[in-house]
């Protein structure tokens, strides 16, 4: 039988610590981002070879043009991941390609981090959309909408809010559906 104070540490031990937990998800999180960053730039490569759009809408071309009948608020909601397709921030658009595959070496930290979270298990907060049609545009949460669909997932919480246009917003195929050098 083993002493008290020496089952103590053997329990310890044996149970993997909360910063051996981290540093895990960490490491993950680094080889996770090294593959969807490579994959974005091949895809971004492809799309300029091949010359089709590869960037995130912008939701202020829609503002620009004066089409808003109204907005409104539709409450927290699953969203397929595959139809959030544009950025509602100024610049962003540029940060990710269409698939949300991060193209800018400095959002590395940033997605690291929200990818450490999510594979550890800890809660995130929903995403924020505009919805325009049956497009989505990201006002908050553009790292963790990579991360998820970097991890294979379908859907995203998001709290969102409509916009009722004039014209309908044009329907983006999604680079993942064109033919291209990486599966999806």
């Amino acid at each position: 039988m083993l002493h008290p104070l020496m089952a103590h540490n053997f329990i310890a031990d044996t149970q993997p610590s909360q910063s051996r937990l981290e540093a895990r998800a960490t490491l993950e999180a680094e080889q996770l981002y090294q593959k969807v960053h490579w994959r974005g730039w091949l895809r971004r490569l492809w799309a300029t070879l091949t010359r089709r759009p590869h960037h995130l809408l912008t939701l202020a071309e829609i503002e620009a043009a004066g089409q808003i009948v109204s907005r409104h608020f539709a409450g927290t909601q699953a969203v397929p991941l595959h139809q959030i397709r544009g950025s509602a921030s100024t610049g962003r658009e540029r940060d990710f390609d269409l698939d949300f595959y991060p193209l800018q070496e400095y959002d590395r930290p940033r997605w690291k981090s929200v990818a450490a979270i999510w594979q550890s298990g800890q809660s995130l907060p929903p995403v924020e959309l505009v919805q325009v049609g049956q497009t989505y545009y990201v006002q908050d949460g553009h790292h963790r909408i990579s991360v998820a669909r970097a991890l294979g997932q379908s859907y995203i919480d998001a709290v969102i809010t409509v916009w009722e246009v004039q014209e309908p917003a044009p329907e983006v195929p999604c680079l993942s559906q064109i033919r291209c050098l990486t599966p999806a």
